[in-house]
């Protein structure tokens, strides 16, 4: 793998509608020919998931906040996994993780507050 890519992941059992899957798909690829943030390169099923695979043409930020909406207007957001899969690598990093990660080593300028003591 030579390029960065987010893969948004949602699950897939034998209730799910299977043109609805593909309608979120066809709504990233509008999302993304009107702007030319990213170019989304296709989808697979397999073992209860259906990913759709994007790679950004520049910063991950913009790429991710209109999935982000995208998948929100959808209905979907809250069932997606949206991971960034960085050059040449196979390592994945969700975005949920790199936020956690961000706050741990004080790299975010995100306020938090403390829940326990």
């Amino acid at each position: 793998m030579t390029k960065n890519q987010l893969i948004v992941q949602l699950p897939v059992d034998e209730s799910s509608n299977f043109d609805a899957l593909i309608h979120v798909e066809e709504t990233l690829i509008q999302a993304f020919s009107q702007n030319k943030l990213a170019e989304v390169d296709g989808h697979d099923i397999g073992e209860g998931k259906f990913n759709v695979f994007i790679f950004p043409k520049g910063s991950w930020g913009p790429v991710i906040e209109r999935v982000h909406a995208f998948l929100k207007l959808r209905g979907v957001l809250n069932k997606a996994l949206i991971v960034k899969r960085l050059k040449s690598s196979e390592r994945y990093e969700s975005p949920r993780v790199l936020r956690r990660l961000q706050l741990l080593r004080r790299w975010s300028h995100e306020q938090v507050e403390e829940v326990l003591p």
